[in-house]
């Protein structure tokens, strides 16, 4: 039986390379460096140990910086939709004839 840890490395070979995320009695779920994750079952899949890292991950950031910004569009003025009120007005006068 193969030796399958939590966070080891491995690059199966339709999808690449991955870090394991989970080992369940005779299934591991790995995280592909894709984003994707898949479940196989051990006694099938082809995996061979990888010693390359794992790509480098985003900071995501806080969470108030979302609030923020969407503070900060609601309080800044649109002036496409003026524009639109106005021709609105503008085209439902009655015209003079």
């Amino acid at each position: 039986m193969k030796r399958l840890d939590v966070g080891a490395r491995v690059h199966e070979p339709t999808y690449g390379l991955g870090s394991i995320i989970a080992v369940e009695d005779a299934f591991v779920r790995i995280q592909f460096d894709d984003g994707t994750a898949r479940k196989f079952l051990i006694r099938l899949a082809k995996l061979e140990p990888s010693s390359e890292p794992a790509p480098p991950t985003r900071s995501r950031g806080r969470k108030g910086a979302a609030k923020k910004k969407a503070a900060a569009k609601k309080a800044s003025p649109k002036k496409a939709s003026s524009k639109k009120a106005s021709s609105k007005k503008a085209s439902s006068a009655p015209s003079g004839g």
